[in-house]
């Protein structure tokens, strides 16, 4: 299928929001996770250096021999529980290393990369100190200033069947994934968002699949490699999170985008929830015939549009019917995407809260889009009705030009909207009307009306003070029943959704039904004016409170 593809959405007053099953916020991840592309240096026969650890074991499989230090900088945790004379981090490290193999290997049919010059029965892994500072010494530098998970180091460079290069390689893993690492010269912040044997496997997956990537070809963009490597570690343990602050990364910030970058990683990470949906659609051999592609020394964005196209898939179209899922997250997220798209981020606008506003006698905005790029405007309008928040318009848009990768990444388009009151297209049941300009009609809108407040029903205490009282009491709408469960959500003005919880429906001191929620949530907003949102009986009602510190 081929074409212009364009996306329109409008959503009611009032609508469903759905939200992570926690809400406390994480810690920004460090800007980097793996070095596997960061050195300048390039490996040759010439120069190997290797680091020089205190003992080594081979893994169960024979595939992998783990190197690591008892004593000193780099020492592993003693615990042996087993009492094999082996402590459990190693024992676990090979464990990992074998399963990241065979998943890789068997279970996805990539190829077996090249093994190294040191024992050509098996690849060598190295438990070091990478979560802080001072760190493992290598290369030239202190790793530990990177905060890195891990790091994979090609060594010999081989030439390829079709003239390209691979190359055989090497990793380093943390030595312990400790809750205390912290790395930052004056606000010190934790490492890692995953730590001890949940960081160690999800890192066995990850950099052995750069051992494997490197066994297809060595040298492309390092956004490739981490975009799958990435995919990788969330295909392998679903349940686990980690790769959310990748993405989180990414959807704060799309300017992160790397493709059309020379050498720089930031956002390639997060890139990895583009490999996710293309795996979803076109199944995960689609991700390995693109590296074979790659490795018949194709340009990674001709090979991936050749992958699509073998499966008689229309790239543009394809990557056009992505957004919504980019979209449809975190509080926004609903059924028909990705299945765990609640915990995802939410993708933020490009343009500034100030620049949203729309002002008599128009609203114009312009962005610049690289190719495969996306991003988001948002352009909010008043109210009719004086009681009433106002409505928003989302409008995300991508350049889905693929080819334009392989000639030069760093031409964009520009995607333009005008909103005004006289001609265009409607937006929801406002009175105004958008005009969207595209070279490559690749967008999708999303119209939110605004909520309606019932002033004459306010919370008890309003304002609430969160170093004074304890206890929020909320009205209900008149369809809810006593010992009935009741949603409450708490949004900005903009209707983005902060916090949500469930409390049962009871009777207050003037037998009128009601909600009492007790603040023993650290996620509950500490200071803002929200809008409250209270579910139940199959009604909804909308209310405000101030909350202050």
């Amino acid at each position: 299928m081929s074409g212009s593809w364009r996306w329109v959405f409008t959503v009611a007053a009032i609508f469903a929001v759905v939200f992570p099953v926690s809400g406390h916020a994480q810690p920004d991840p460090p800007r980097v996770s793996c070095l596997s592309h960061i050195t300048s240096k390039s490996p040759t026969l010439q120069t190997r250096i290797r680091p020089r650890m205190q003992f080594s074991i081979l893994s169960p499989s024979g595939l992998f021999r783990i190197h690591y230090d008892t004593l000193g900088l780099n020492a592993v945790p003693s615990t042996d529980l087993d009492r094999n004379g082996i402590p459990d981090f190693v024992d676990s490290a090979a464990f990992y290393m074998d399963a990241a193999y065979h998943f890789a290997i068997d279970t996805l049919g990539y190829r077996i990369p090249p093994r190294d010059y040191v024992d050509t029965s098996s690849w060598d892994v190295y438990l070091v100190q990478l979560g802080r500072t001072p760190g493992f010494y290598f290369d030239d530098r202190d790793l530990g200033q990177y905060g890195l998970y891990g790091a994979t180091f090609a060594e010999d460079l081989l030439p390829s069947s079709c003239g390209g290069t691979v190359s055989t390689a090497f990793i380093l893993l943390d030595n312990d994934y400790s809750n205390r690492d912290s790395i930052g010269q004056t606000t010190k912040r934790a490492t890692y968002t995953d730590t001890s044997y949940t960081a160690l496997a999800i890192t066995c997956f990850h950099e052995f699949h750069h051992v494997v990537q490197y066994g297809y070809a060595y040298g492309e963009s390092p956004t490739y490699y981490e975009m799958t490597s990435v995919w990788i570690e969330q295909r392998a343990f679903p349940s686990i999170t980690n790769y959310t602050q990748y993405v989180r990364q990414l959807f704060r910030n799309p300017t992160l985008y790397c493709l059309s970058c020379d050498r720089s990683i930031e956002g390639s990470y997060g890139y990895s929830v583009v490999v996710r949906y293309l795996a979803l659609t076109l199944g995960d051999d689609a991700i390995r015939s693109w590296w074979e592609g790659i490795g018949k020394c194709s340009h990674p964005a001709i090979a991936l549009d050749s992958v699509v196209a073998v499966r008689g898939r229309d790239f543009r179209s394809l990557w056009c019917q992505m957004l919504p899922w980019l979209y449809w997250t975190g509080w926004r997220a609903r059924d028909g995407y990705f299945l765990d798209a609640a915990i995802l981020p939410v993708l933020e606008p490009d343009n500034t809260a100030d620049d949203q506003h729309y002002r008599e006698p128009a609203w114009m905005r312009t962005i610049s889009l690289y190719p495969l790029q996306f991003k988001l405007l948002r352009a909010t309008l008043p109210p009719t009705d004086p009681h009433s928040t106002p409505d928003t318009a989302d409008f995300i848009a991508s350049n889905p030009d693929i080819r334009q990768l392989a000639v030069d990444a760093r031409v964009s388009t520009d995607y333009s909207v005008r909103i005004d009151r006289t001609s265009g297209e409607r937006l929801g049941t406002s009175p105004y009307f958008c005009t969207r300009i595209l070279d490559r009609n690749c967008d999708f809108l999303v119209v939110r009306g605004g909520l309606t407040v019932a002033a004459e029903q306010v919370p008890t205490p309003n304002p609430l003070i969160r170093s004074l009282h304890s206890e929020l009491i909320l009205p209900v709408p008149d369809a809810a029943h006593t010992g009935q469960q009741a949603t409450v959500t708490l949004l900005t003005s903009e209707g983005i959704g902060v916090w949500r919880n469930q409390a049962p429906v009871t009777l207050n001191a003037a037998n009128k039904r009601s909600l009492r929620i007790a603040l023993t949530d650290e996620a509950f907003p500490r200071q803002g004016v929200f809008l409250v949102l209270i579910e139940a009986g199959g009604q909804t009602m909308v209310t405000k409170l101030a909350v202050l510190p």
